[in-house]
């Protein structure tokens, strides 16, 4: 047997050893899917995506293992005592390590690293990368896949991440290095530039966010080429533009010689998907209450030289819904025209706490009084305060104090947010009592897990110990310090539209949202008022905002 052979094995039974390890212990699962159904022949496109995490016990939780799997996708088959089961698509261990203000995160295994910054429009990629540690096509048998990992930080005031993966598997490699830019009144930017020697492709990408009077401008660009051909590259160049309901977003991708430079969405029709063509997509779009309307456009060269009408409709997405109308067909994954077509995106997440119930059956086997010397260790954790959590790795299992700012679920489902005297955080889970309210003083046992960018607790207990008052933190700048906080700011209005307010505070512009389950209305909200907000700070797609928990909470100032 040869020695790589070996390691594979080896790999195997640590992720078998592991697996077990998760039936006394910790499982989280989420199924996310989108559903196509064509409402002209009654043709459907399901694909479901599985992920699951696995938490060690407490003396080894610096780790987790991590499977993600495309349900409808082929298999391989691996061999366990005698029993045929099923590959994953991706199965890898990963870890995060937190050092002040820089973070580590590295993984191993069968898995993908995915980077770039120009998927801001219908999902239309031009460079970055999507590179998989081994070979997508072959399942089997289990391989050792790579490495991949990123250091991200602080330096000279702008953040930056750096990072790469290489394959075992296929002896390839990628690595990136981002940089995000600010300049004050004329806006934020990212730049990254990304390079992989699995086909050979260069890149380099840039996103710009304005705001003022005008609303929120977005433009994204960048440039990518394979390495035989640099002086041929593909070229993307798109932008959103947002005032209150309104929302413009246009966008045109060149592709040079190399066609694997740009990736569209799956079923996307307008994809020409040859070199030294084009694409042109726009969408004119309107935010009512609870609805977004929008009418759409999509031209490409290849429809051009063929003499055919570009594609245009109308779309109408309510929630997770969406139904859209055209003049020609809308997917083309499905089979026949579809000029109706209906997509559903959904998602469901589980936690499986079996430490936590086999902490509850050992107990109930123990008689009052008498110390049970075996059981978990988080059960007799010491509490610590929040803002010493935020120094800890991922995984983490922790136990604090705080007092309760949000019901439970109203920013959030089976989400609320506590605080103490050096910091706030969030809790998830569906162990939460549903009617905690703002005041409730509770004690909290989890593990630590970043979600979107925010540290959270999932929580495996939660008793309520007492009341009392919450604090409210006055600033005139939002920052990264502030997540999870309740606080207060005031300012002019500078924009609104359905859900949402900038206000600029004299140092900084702060946005804030507003979650549709609060009932919360803007609609006396009018540009140039002076409010004064109070709300939970939060973070969507990199961008701080405040979510107001009441209509009080929003006062306008006479």
């Amino acid at each position: 047997m040869s020695l790589l052979n070996k390691v594979q094995k080896l790999l195997i039974i640590v992720m078998i050893v592991i697996s077990i390890f998760a039936l006394a212990f910790k499982l989280d699962f989420s199924l996310t899917g989108y559903l196509t159904y064509g409402l002209t022949d009654g043709t459907y496109d399901n694909f479901p995506i599985a992920y699951f995490t696995i938490t060690p016990p407490s003396f080894i939780n610096i780790f987790s293992l991590k499977f993600t799997d495309y349900l409808t996708y082929t298999h391989g088959k691996i061999d366990i005592l005698g029993n045929s089961v099923i590959l994953p698509r991706y199965y890898f261990i990963d870890s995060t390590f937190t050092f002040e203000q820089y973070k580590l995160y590295l993984s191993f295994g069968r898995l993908r690293l995915s980077r770039n910054n120009t998927q801001k429009f219908e999902s239309v990629r031009l460079g970055g990368f999507k590179f998989d540690t081994y070979n997508t096509s072959v399942q089997e048998p289990a391989t050792l896949g790579g490495f991949a990992g990123y250091l991200s930080g602080k330096i000279f005031g702008l953040n930056f991440e750096l990072g790469g993966a290489y394959s075992l598997d296929l002896g390839k490699f990628a690595v990136y290095s981002t940089l995000n830019t600010n300049f004050n009144q004329l806006g934020t930017g990212r730049i990254g530039v990304y390079y992989e020697n699995r086909y050979e492709n260069l890149s380099i990408n840039y996103t710009h966010t304005l705001k003022g009077n005008f609303g929120q401008l977005d433009i994204w660009t960048g440039l990518a080429a394979a390495q035989s051909n640099l002086l041929e590259p593909s070229f993307i160049i798109g932008t959103t533009w947002k005032q209150n309901s309104f929302n413009l977003s246009s966008q045109f991708v060149y592709i040079g010689a190399n066609k694997y430079d740009v990736e569209f969405a799956s079923g996307e029709p307008s994809n020409p998907n040859a070199p030294y063509t084009w694409n042109f997509m726009t969408e004119l779009g309107y935010e009512l209450p609870q609805m977004y309307v929008a009418l759409f456009l999509k031209h490409n060269s290849r429809w051009l030289a063929n003499e055919w009408l570009p594609l245009y409709g109308v779309k109408l997405k309510v929630a997770d819904l969406t139904i859209s109308i055209a003049n020609g067909d809308l997917s083309s994954t499905l089979l026949g025209t579809q000029n109706i077509l209906l997509q559903l995106t959904y998602n469901y997440k589980a936690s499986f706490d079996f430490e936590g119930a086999l902490s509850s059956v050992i107990s109930s086997f123990v008689p009052s009084g008498v110390q049970q010397s075996t059981k978990p260790e988080q059960v007799s954790q010491k509490s610590i305060n929040i803002a010493e959590i935020y120094k800890l790795s991922e995984g983490s299992k922790v136990t604090t104090t705080g007092v309760v700012l949000a019901p439970t679920g109203l920013l959030n489902s089976a989400t609320t947010y506590i605080q103490d005297e050096t910091g706030a955080i969030m809790l998830y889970g569906k162990s939460i009592p549903t009617n905690l309210q703002p005041g409730d003083l509770v004690s909290v046992s989890g593990t630590t897990k970043v979600y979107n960018g925010i540290l959270e607790i999932v929580v495996d207990s939660i008793t309520k110990i007492g009341t009392q008052q919450p604090k409210t933190v006055e600033t005139k700048k939002v920052e990264m310090k502030h997540l999870s906080n309740l606080v207060k700011v005031q300012g002019t209005v500078k924009n609104v539209s359905k859900d949402t307010v900038i206000i600029d505070t004299g140092e900084a512009e702060v946005k804030l949202f507003v979650k549709s389950a609060t009932g919360i209305s803007l609609s006396e909200i009018k540009q140039g008022m002076k409010l004064t907000v109070t709300g939970i700070v939060s973070l969507y797609k990199d961008e701080l905002e405040i979510l107001p928990r009441y209509q009080e909470d929003i006062v306008i100032e006479k």
